[in-house]
């Protein structure tokens, strides 16, 4: 190769050198932002539901569980040992005080009864007698003294003998309802033997065990729930009927018992969940606890943020929890009335994400519309003639 291809060579290799470092140039930046812009515009919106942050009425809850229990329970015992011989009441029967139960065979004390009482009147009238003969001073006095011990001695007996006959009829102690029947008509009922259960249902309580933390908020009469499982979460109306005057060292508590306002359905020996109103707001800003979506041990919420182009996002918004119930949740800081959070569709979300909510058209399937079939089949074939040549 002699001189003068030498340098056309060099030249040409220069050329193509700087062809390639124009490549990189600011072309190639624009292309690369290009690729970028249109990797962010496939992104597709979230569909998710949103929430308006709202002032309302919330509640400081403190919940605890705890068997219902009657504070009013009576055993009814057998006072004498006889068979029973007929039964007046059931199991679930309500009974007024002092109605009979149970009437027991009452042979033998209706006789004692019976004599006791004659002997007395024998005695009343022998007593009668010596009083008069003592006002006459016809006996002495030690002779009258003893008349008068004989008439008190059989007026003891003629009241044993009438409680020995009473007793044959077993009487309620209190109202109640009966819960426990054990003897039936023919058994030989034992003196001191169990034979009815009453309960005073008026009389059911909840007893919970609060941290002593929460002394200075609790209250008698506060307001109460009991909230029953059983019957499907219904809530029953209660309040705070005693607090017990001290803490219990070992386990730093305190003992509450909680009344039923009306009992209804609710039935001693049924667990309940107790919820204590410890304190009552009623303008909080308050936020769907629906909205909560957690990331280790804090909580966050999607704020709705809208770009000044219309382009809808969410911002993730760290929430601090005041207060907390059921539905709401009054956080710290960080929301504002009117502002909306995404109550549904948070698994999707990160931060700056796009989102449509439900029935909003899908900017997406707009843009993916794009120029006319007819300019894209062009554009390929274009292309596709450049190659070949």
């Amino acid at each position: 190769m002699n001189r003068t291809d030498q340098s056309l060579a060099r030249y040409i290799t220069l050329f193509a050198c700087a062809l390639a470092l124009a490549g990189c140039g600011p072309e190639h930046s624009a292309k690369k932002e290009e690729e970028k812009t249109g990797k962010a515009r496939k992104e597709k919106a979230v569909l998710v539901e949103l929430a308006e942050v709202k002032r309302g009425m919330i509640e400081s809850i403190l919940e605890r569980s705890a068997p219902l229990e009657s504070e009013v329970r009576v055993e009814v015992k057998a006072r004498t040992s006889n068979p029973a011989i007929e039964l007046l009441v059931e199991e679930g029967d309500k009974v007024n005080k002092g109605q009979i139960l149970l009437r027991l065979e009452n042979d033998k004390q209706k006789n004692d009864h019976d004599q006791a009482l004659s002997q007395l009147e024998k005695t009343r009238i022998e007593y009668e007698r010596q009083e008069s003969l003592y006002k006459d001073n016809l006996i002495s006095e030690q002779i009258f003294r003893n008349a008068k011990f004989d008439l008190n001695q059989r007026q003891l007996s003629a009241e044993t003998a009438q409680r020995q006959l009473e007793y044959t009829e077993v009487r309620a102690p209190i109202k109640g309802t009966i819960t426990l029947r054990s003897v039936k008509v023919g058994d030989n009922v034992s003196t001191g033997s169990t034979i009815f259960e009453i309960i005073d249902f008026e009389s059911t309580v909840a007893v919970v065990h609060v941290p002593e933390q929460y002394l200075p908020q609790l209250r008698p009469d506060m307001a109460a729930r009991l909230i029953s499982n059983t019957l499907d979460d219904k809530i029953f109306p209660a309040h705070v009927k005693r607090i017990s005057p001290i803490v219990e060292a070992r386990a730093g508590t305190i003992k509450v018992t909680v009344g039923v306002k009306e009992l209804g359905a609710l039935r001693p020996g049924m667990w309940v969940d107790v919820e204590l109103v410890l304190e009552t707001k009623q303008d909080a800003v308050l936020i769907p606890k629906k909205s909560i979506v957690y990331d280790n041990d804090q909580t966050f919420a999607y704020k709705l943020h809208t770009s000044t182009n219309g382009v809808r996002s969410v911002k993730r918004q760290l929430v601090l929890p005041q207060n907390a119930d059921k539905v709401h949740i009054e956080p710290i800081e960080g929301f504002a009335v009117g502002e909306k959070v995404v109550i549904a569709g948070q698994s999707g979300l990160k931060e700056n994400s796009k989102i449509r909510e439900v029935g909003d058209p899908d900017p997406d399937a707009k843009k993916s519309v794009g120029p006319p079939e007819s300019a894209v089949l062009g554009k390929i074939s274009k292309t596709a003639s450049k190659s070949g040549t």
